[in-house]
Formats: C-alpha cells, sequence, structure tokens
C-alpha cells in the first residue's frame, strides 16, 4: 500500500484539518467518513478514541492530527515555514486554534437549541446513513444529552461563553484582515499548518447555524476563504519574507489569552486539583485540567528552548509578556 486512509467525520474540525493538510501536501491518500459500522473495525486500532484515525503507507495506524502532520514534514509540501521565528509562530497558532479556537466551536454547537438539534442530527446523519429519519432522531436526542452534559468539563459554561464568544470574534476579525490581504495565507502564498487548524475549527462552523450567520454577515470574505484552504493542492506560491502584521496580531492574541490559559492548567495538574480558574481579556474562565494541554504547553516550551536569543526576543516583541510562560520553569 502506497497511500494513506483517512477516517474522519465531516462534523470534526481535526478530520478536516487533516483532511485538507493531505491535499495541500499533494500525497495520495483516501477519505472516509465513517459511519458506526466502519468504527467497528477501525476505532479498535488506536489507543485514544478520537478522530480522525489515519492509516499509514507501512501500515501502522495512528489518530493525534498534529504530531502526525509534523510527522510528515519533508513528505509532500512542507506545512510549517523555514526560518526558525516563523516556523515557531505558525506552532503556537496552530496549537491555539487546537486547543483555544476550538472552545467556540463546542461552546456554540451545544450551547444555543437550535444548533445542538440540528448539529446532532447532522452528525447521526453522518454516522447512520441508512438507518431512516426516526432512528438517526434517536441517536441523536442521545449524543446531544452526552455532548451538553461535557460542556463544563471543557470549560464552556453561560459563564465563559461571553469570553469564548468575544475571543473567537476577535480572532476571526483578524482572519478576515487576512482573506482581504496582499497574501493568500499566514505565512505568505503557500498554505501553512496554522491556517489549516483555524481553517479545521471553521469549517464545520460554517454550517452550524448561530456561526454560520454571524461569519456570513461579519466576515464574509473568510467565510469564502474556507473553500480556498478546503483544497489547496493547486495554490503554488512562496513563504513570505518575515512576519505579517496579522500574523503579529495573532501571536499578541496568543500571549494575552492562550499561553496564560495553558499555564494555569499546567499549574493545577501539577498542584493536584481537578480545576483551574483565571482571568482572561477580563473575563472569568474556568474549566477542568487536561493532560494533553499540559502537553501542548510543554512541546511549546521544548520548541522556544530551541531557538536562539535573538529569535526568542523577536518572538517576544509580538507575543508580549506572555512569551515569559514559553521560557521552562516559568
Amino acid at each position: 500500500m502506497s497511500r494513506y486512509d483517512v477516517y474522519g467525520a465531516l462534523g470534526s474540525p481535526y478530520s478536516m484539518k487533516v483532511r485538507a493538510a493531505m491535499r495541500a501536501k499533494r500525497l495520495v491518500h483516501t477519505w472516509t467518513g465513517m459511519t458506526a459500522e466502519d468504527r467497528q473495525s477501525v476505532m479498535p486500532n488506536v489507543r485514544a478514541p478520537v478522530i480522525p484515525v489515519i492509516r499509514k503507507p507501512d501500515g501502522q495506524w495512528t489518530n493525534d492530527s498534529t504530531p502526525f502532520l509534523l510527522s510528515l514534514e519533508g513528505e509532500g509540501r512542507d506545512l510549517l515555514p523555514p526560518s526558525p521565528v516563523a516556523r515557531f509562530a505558525c506552532l503556537l497558532l496552530e496549537d491555539m486554534a487546537d486547543e483555544w479556537f476550538m472552545k467556540a466551536m463546542f461552546h456554540y454547537r451545544w450551547a444555543y437549541e437550535d444548533d445542538a438539534e440540528w448539529c446532532a442530527n447532522w452528525l447521526m446523519f453522518d454516522s447512520l446513513p441508512n438507518a431512516g429519519q426516526d432512528s438517526v432522531e434517536a441517536a441523536a436526542s442521545t449524543i446531544r444529552e452526552r455532548q451538553i452534559s461535557r460542556m463544563a468539563l471543557v470549560g464552556c459554561t453561560p459563564q465563559t461563553g461571553p469570553l469564548i464568544e468575544a475571543s473567537w470574534k476577535r480572532i476571526c476579525s483578524e482572519l478576515e484582515t487576512l482573506a482581504t490581504s496582499p497574501t493568500r495565507f499566514l505565512f505568505g502564498d503557500r498554505i501553512s499548518l496554522a491556517d489549516l487548524g483555524f481553517y479545521g475549527q471553521l469549517k464545520v462552523m460554517s454550517v452550524d447555524p448561530t456561526p454560520m450567520l454571524w461569519l456570513r454577515k461579519e466576515t464574509p470574505y473568510l467565510y469564502r476563504w474556507l473553500d480556498h484552504a478546503d483544497d489547496a493542492s493547486g495554490i503554488d506560491g512562496d513563504w513570505a519574507e518575515g512576519i505579517a502584521p496579522i500574523v503579529e496580531n495573532l501571536l499578541r492574541i496568543a500571549g494575552d489569552t492562550y499561553l496564560p490559559f495553558l499555564k494555569a492548567n499546567a499549574d493545577a495538574l501539577e498542584g493536584g486539583l481537578d480545576t483551574f480558574s483565571l482571568e482572561i481579556e477580563g473575563r472569568p474562565y474556568e474549566q477542568g485540567v487536561f493532560k494533553y494541554q499540559a502537553k501542548c504547553l510543554q512541546s511549546l516550551r521544548s520548541d522556544w528552548s530551541d531557538l536562539s536569543a535573538d529569535d526568542q526576543d523577536a518572538l517576544s516583541s509580538m507575543i508580549g509578556p506572555g512569551s515569559r510562560i514559553l521560557m521552562a520553569g516559568s
């Protein structure tokens, strides 16, 4: 076998990210939107029950989207810009998209009644394509209740909702500037891992009722940009020299928002706590601790330590005071 087989779901932002990445890299692959029947044969091949699941050409299986895509650098077209400063900026922004920006996807999908009904029905239709409307909607009711019950664990509550929505809209407004900028993507005219991170979340939100309406009204060119990012296999271009203002603005948001979030989670884990709370952008935030997000901070700190002092200084000037969190032991 000389191809990658990607098993995912149209409602999964990480599935959308990986599918678009495989297209952008021009790697031979298949895409399967998994049904409930497919899951029975695919999911036992991986330890964590998360998607997408990828079968590699050597027959090995994996399902953590970012480590998988990083392992493909050097195969097909690269998704990381070559300069150390741009590379780190790309990694940080992609991480923010995966672990912070995604909270808006979960919030909008399950906090609003119309969205919760629509999205649950849609997800179950994909999973049970031949089951008939009654069976689909019965299964949808179950998954809707399960997901709503998890909202507090991942930080999506009535108290945190205003912060999550405001932060999401702040980032989307910056990305709207990108969509109408002289370059097609964050780091030039080549799509990057960071672009794909934001794309994955926004792709599924672009059909969820409440965020779809906001995106189409407030960020119409970003909404259309999603179709460009969906398949960039035919888009040729070069990496930009230097860091664009839009990237600087997003890095400052990461410094204000995402890095303090990661540090609070890591500190709580180290202290043996089950939850953590902090103030972000002047608003309260609380959620349960996650070991995976502590690994994210550890990985970012490792990448930071590999940078030269000059590169760290350049990035610190863009990230702001939050950059101190990237120093080991901070």
